[in-house]
């Protein structure tokens, strides 16, 4: 007799896999065409919001004129350094929900992240769209 109920439960992904999906577009910084998963996209986002945090939490936080300047110094390295990156993982996540990357401008405009937050949250397009098939979701096959 069968169950309704599945016997396999869905894997959740660990701390590697999420750690591998953020690393992805520090590897992929010069793609800008094809398709970027939500988890790479969210999972990059928050691993950048996470550095540079902590260099903001370093300068606010310490009593001491020397971790204001090291908060201030690598935070200063960091930035141009994951600039890059997340602006070709937010045009191939633009792409994977079959919208033009030049929509990533909006950001610019007064208030237009309350418009580009919502984007990001949508599902992706199924199969294959104009910019490509999906994004692979394991992080080793993405290169």
């Amino acid at each position: 007799m069968s169950s309704i109920f599945p016997t396999d439960s869905p894997r959740l992904p660990s701390l590697i896999d999420c750690l591998g999906f953020g690393l992805l577009p520090l590897k992929r910084y010069r793609t800008f065409s094809g398709r970027a998963s939500r988890r790479e996209f969210w999972a990059f986002s928050l691993l950048a919001s996470a550095a540079l945090g902590s260099c903001y939490a370093l300068m606010m936080w310490s009593h001491s004129a020397i971790w204001i300047q090291v908060g201030m110094s690598v935070g200063a390295v960091l930035v141009p350094l994951l600039l890059l990156p997340m602006i070709a993982v937010t045009i191939r996540r633009l792409h994977d929900i079959d919208e033009s990357g030049w929509l990533a401008v909006i950001v610019l405009v007064p208030l237009g992240v309350f418009v580009f937050f919502p984007l990001m949250l949508l599902p992706p397009t199924p199969g294959t769209n104009r910019f490509g098939s999906r994004a692979p979701e394991d992080p080793q096959s993405g290169a």
